[in-house]
């Protein structure tokens, strides 16, 4: 079920995770604030996105369970696994 990634623990891209993120307008919304603005503090990312806190904090957990994103300690920031990200775009360029 997982895979190593960065030295972190991942888990797979399947067709269903993919499937279940694509249909979370928000963690869409946080994957494509990265996408276009690159490395983002956790604040900056809520409040682009007029989300709470804890709702910010459980899409973003759960888009580092997935690879999807990373966190960089210094300066402390999230990025997006362009790698990771591509397999969402090809499912949604496929599927519609």
């Amino acid at each position: 079920m997982y895979e190593k990634t960065k030295g972190d623990f991942a888990e797979k891209l399947t067709e269903d995770k993919i499937l279940e993120i694509v249909n979370e307008p928000v963690k869409m919304a946080i994957l494509d604030l990265l996408d276009k603005r690159g490395a983002c503090p956790f604040g900056d990312i809520i409040r682009e996105l007029s989300i709470s806190q804890p709702a910010g904090m459980n899409h973003i957990l759960e888009l580092k369970l997935t690879g999807l994103i990373e966190r960089y300690s210094s300066p402390p920031n999230y990025n997006l696994s362009r790698e990771r990200y591509a397999k969402v775009k090809e499912y949604i360029e496929k599927n519609g």
